[in-house]
């Protein structure tokens, strides 16, 4: 499922790669803090970094082939 929302969000030119370079940048933070207080990883963090993620690496892979 992370997959095909990826795949729909790195195609959706509505949604900047900075956009999305700034989103992974405040999830990895909350994530972060999150274990320094040794408290358990938001879900929804984790899933959404892991979706920006995948959306950015798509992007870069269809850039190199053209």
């Amino acid at each position: 499922m992370p997959r095909r929302i990826a795949t729909q969000l790195a195609s959706d030119d509505a949604v900047g790669s900075e956009e999305l370079e700034a989103a992974i940048f405040y999830l990895n933070e909350k994530i972060k803090d999150a274990a320094q207080r040794d408290e358990p990883i938001p879900f929804l963090a984790h899933r959404n970094r892991l979706i920006f993620e995948t959306t950015l690496a798509l992007r870069q892979y269809d850039h190199s082939r053209f």
